[in-house]
């Protein structure tokens, strides 16, 4: 599915991710957590986006999965591990505050 993290990021927006995944087929896909301030004890808040695709729970353990595989060629300043935790805890209410 993946080759490589080729990138990630962090919004101003209060702790949204975004991390950008190369795939087998050379398109980049991108990969964002919302975690805004705004989002916080919403339905929004940690829900797991794609720049390709719609994406329900169903599709998050294979991601995972697949993510789970690029952990030994990933610099740590990659938060692919926080990629995998949010997706494989997806379904957990969400704080509020």
């Amino acid at each position: 599915m993946f080759k490589a993290v080729s990138d990630s990021a962090a919004a101003a927006d209060g702790g949204s991710l975004a991390l950008f995944v190369e795939r087998l087929d050379g398109t980049v896909e991108t990969f964002g957590i919302t975690r805004s301030i705004a989002s916080r004890g919403t339905a929004d808040y940690n829900k797991v986006s794609s720049s390709q695709r719609m994406l329900s729970p169903a599709d998050y353990p294979a991601i995972a999965d697949a993510l789970e595989l690029l952990l030994p060629d990933t610099a740590s300043v990659h938060p692919v591990a926080e990629f995998i935790k949010t997706l494989r805890g997806h379904g957990q209410p969400a704080p509020r505050g």
